[in-house]
C-alpha cells in the first residue's frame, strides 16, 4: 500500500506545471524622468549714460552710450526713435536677452536689449541746434563720390566738433549766426587715407577756412584737428 502511494505521488508531481515567474519592474525603471529647463530670472536694469550714436548697419541695431570712460552698446531693434544727439544725457532701461551671432553658426549669446530710453538733458549738440538754428552747408568736388549715409554721418561729426570746439573763430561765427559750411575730400597722409573736412565761412564772396579736420574711418571715425604751424594732426575728443 505504501509503495502504491509513493507511485501516485510521483505521477502527480511530474504532471504539475511549474509556477510562472512574473517579472517585477524595479521602481527605478518605472519612473519617467522629465528634464526641466532652468531659466535665468529676468533682470531689468536702469542707468544714466551719455548718448554716443546709433548704429543700424549690422544684423542688430545698436544704441551706443558712454559712462565715465566706459563704452556700452545696447540692442536697439524695438526702438524706432532716432532723435538723440551725441552728448545728450539719457536714462536707459534694459534687460538681458538672447541674440544669435550671424556667420558663427547662429550661436546664441546674451546681450543687453533696450526697453526704454528717456532723455534727461540736452548735450552740447542739441543746445547748438537750438541756438544756431541754421543748417550747415557742405560740398565736394565732382571727382569725389560719397554715399548719402556717409554724408549724414559726416554731418553729425562736424556738428559735434562745432558744438564742442575751443576754436575762437568758429565760436565767434556761431555766436554771430554766420553761415558755416564745410568742404569734403579724400586725402592720403603718411600712407594713410583720411576724409579731410574744411570748416569755413563765406565773407565778401570769399571762403575763409577756419579749421581743417582729418577723419580716420578705419579707426572708429577718429577725428583730428590739423595743426598748421607744426604740420601735425592733434587728436580731438
Amino acid at each position: 500500500m505504501r509503495i502504491l502511494q509513493l507511485f501516485l505521488l510521483t505521477i502527480f508531481l511530474s504532471c504539475a506545471k511549474p509556477a510562472e515567474k512574473i517579472p517585477v519592474s524595479s521602481e527605478k525603471e518605472s519612473k519617467t524622468v522629465v528634464a526641466v529647463e532652468k531659466k535665468e530670472p529676468l533682470i531689468i536694469q536702469k542707468d544714466i549714460l551719455s548718448f554716443v550714436d546709433y548704429n543700424d548697419d549690422g544684423d542688430y541695431m545698436l544704441l551706443n552710450a558712454k559712462k565715465d570712460q566706459s563704452d556700452f552698446s545696447f540692442i536697439n531693434d524695438k526702438n524706432e526713435d532716432r532723435t538723440l544727439l551725441k552728448g545728450d544725457l539719457i536714462e536707459i532701461t534694459w534687460k538681458k536677452d538672447t541674440i544669435y551671432i550671424s556667420g558663427d553658426g547662429e550661436t546664441p549669446e546674451l546681450a543687453e536689449w533696450v526697453i526704454s530710453v528717456k532723455k534727461l538733458k540736452d548735450g552740447k549738440v542739441s543746445l547748438f541746434r537750438k541756438n544756431y538754428r541754421k543748417k550747415l552747408k557742405y560740398y565736394w568736388s565732382a571727382e569725389e563720390s560719397f554715399s548719402k549715409d556717409y554724408l549724414d554721418k559726416l554731418y553729425l561729426i562736424v556738428e559735434y566738433y562745432i558744438a564742442n570746439t575751443k576754436n575762437v573763430m568758429i565760436k565767434d561765427a556761431v555766436s554771430k549766426k554766420q553761415q558755416l559750411e564745410y568742404s569734403i575730400e579724400e586725402q592720403t597722409r603718411d600712407g594713410k587715407k583720411y576724409t579731410v573736412i574744411g570748416i569755413a565761412i563765406v565773407f565778401e564772396h570769399r571762403v575763409n577756412t577756419l579749421r581743417w579736420l582729418y577723419l580716420d574711418q578705419d579707426n572708429g571715425n577718429k577725428l583730428y584737428e590739423y595743426d598748421l604751424p607744426n604740420d601735425q594732426l592733434v587728436n580731438f575728443e
